[in-house]
């Protein structure tokens, strides 16, 4: 991850993931200029999620919101840690660990942020995963012919590496246009732990 900084008045200051060190551009994070090439993501999630294509390809854009009772105060702002504690850093740096672990997670192309005073806003430009349906929708239509026993192997081989989803549903489990089974929004996750209850906990959650 290489940190780049934009002196451009509106502009974040953003972290490249390592392959994108040498392209990529604060300006990116400004919707304006896609016009119609930036499309709403409108199912699931909380809003703050577009679909655009640019000079990357075809890519996701995330702005980062809260969610719950904290919520109806204060959706989008954090508190100011540091560059490197950010919500779209923490979250790039760890999608570049699972990538280089052969693990399928959303390729990560450049983290945001917008420093307020003591606040912060974040967002996070990933490549796009060419979505056959998410396993919520697999389930729904014909559960019993679901890819459980690929789900299996796909949710394993993370526990494997010690990688820890703080909100592992059915929604965040992606099928490509190949079967493959796909992990995203891996916001507030980590890795390095040692396989053990926690394990077990995230698949309650499914």
């Amino acid at each position: 991850m290489i940190a780049l900084a934009s002196a451009a008045h509106g502009l974040p200051e953003i972290d490249a993931a390592t392959a994108w060190r040498d392209r990529a551009q604060a300006a990116w994070f400004d919707l304006r200029p896609y016009g119609a090439n930036a499309l709403p993501i409108g199912a699931g999630g909380r809003g703050g999620a577009w679909y655009l294509d640019g000079p990357f390809g075809q890519a996701v854009l995330r702005h980062y919101r809260r969610g719950g009772w904290m919520a109806r105060f204060n959706r989008e702002h954090y508190l100011w840690c540091g560059a490197s504690r950010t919500r779209g850093a923490r979250e790039l740096a760890l999608l570049e660990r699972l990538v280089e672990a052969g693990l399928p997670v959303p390729e990560p192309i450049a983290a945001a942020h917008w420093r307020e005073g003591l606040l912060y806003r974040a967002a996070l430009l990933m490549r796009r995963v060419p979505v056959r349906a998410d396993f919520m929708s697999l389930v729904h239509d014909d559960a019993a012919s679901a890819p459980w026993a690929e789900l299996g192997r796909c949710i394993a081989a993370f526990h494997r590496f010690g990688a820890h989803h703080p909100d592992l549903n059915a929604r965040n489990i992606l099928q490509d246009d190949h079967g493959q089974m796909i992990i995203i929004d891996w916001d507030r996750g980590s890795d390095g732990h040692r396989p053990g209850r926690w394990c077990e906990a995230e698949m309650i959650l499914l």
